[in-house]
């Protein structure tokens, strides 16, 4: 018949151990063992997270506590990673983990830890923090930049002109009068000009449009948008 593990309370930690448990920080703090079982869970890391330090005290990491990193790789395989470094006396890099919450939802934190050397082996004691706030401003920020992204590789054709003729603002001002029904001698009296001279406007604006009449010419002129 195998037996429930022991569940270690708060108070049955190496003495020194749980002097650096009492000390005062805002942040969520829990305790791995050298075996990685989670043996304390405040009621900071409950506030986080949602999970019961009932639920959590004395189990294994990997059976009581699930979450990845953004590479993928699980939150307790952070915590076997960082009990090995512990135990070759190396530093223990933080990292920011997406846990698993007790509803089922997920939340970024932020977890700082601290080995401490006792007889039994490393113990890890984990700095935890919110992160959620930090992570949606940095999804967004990638989200726009993919967006930025995408909009820039998309083509905006240039208009085509070349269909429009390219008429002198004075061309214009002939043809708006053509169109209004003015005769060759009323666009004389209106611009101060000789009969020659708004013949040869006339003649301008027939070849630039293409057209063999002053009426298909206002026509085509249509067409293009000039009037």
């Amino acid at each position: 018949m195998e037996l429930a593990p022991i569940r270690k309370r708060a108070q049955d930690l190496p003495h020194f151990v749980e002097a650096l448990v009492g000390a005062r920080t805002a942040d969520s703090v829990f305790v791995v063992d050298p075996e990685c079982r989670i043996v304390h869970w405040d009621a900071r890391a409950e506030s986080l997270t949602g999970l019961l330090a009932e639920e959590m005290v004395g189990g294994p990491c990997e059976e009581v506590l699930a979450g990845e990193a953004e590479d993928g790789t699980s939150f307790c395989a952070h915590a076997y990673s960082a009990l090995r470094l512990a135990c070759a006396g190396e530093p223990v890099p933080g990292r920011d983990v997406r846990v698993f919450t007790r509803s089922g939802g997920e939340r970024w934190v932020g977890v700082t830890s601290l080995a401490v050397d006792t007889e039994e082996g490393p113990y890890l004691i984990n700095l935890m923090r919110d992160r959620q706030a930090a992570h949606e401003t940095l999804e967004m920020a990638r989200h726009l930049l993919k967006l930025s992204r995408e909009g820039a590789q998309v083509k905006v054709p240039a208009p085509d002109t070349r269909d429009t003729p390219a008429l002198t603002p004075r061309q214009l001002e002939v043809l708006g009068l053509l169109a209004a029904g003015k005769s060759a001698r009323e666009i004389c009296r209106e611009f101060y000009l000789s009969q020659a001279t708004v013949r040869n406007h006339i003649r301008a604006l027939l070849l630039a449009l293409g057209a063999h009449s002053q009426l298909e010419a206002l026509a085509r002129a249509r067409e293009a948008d000039l009037l």
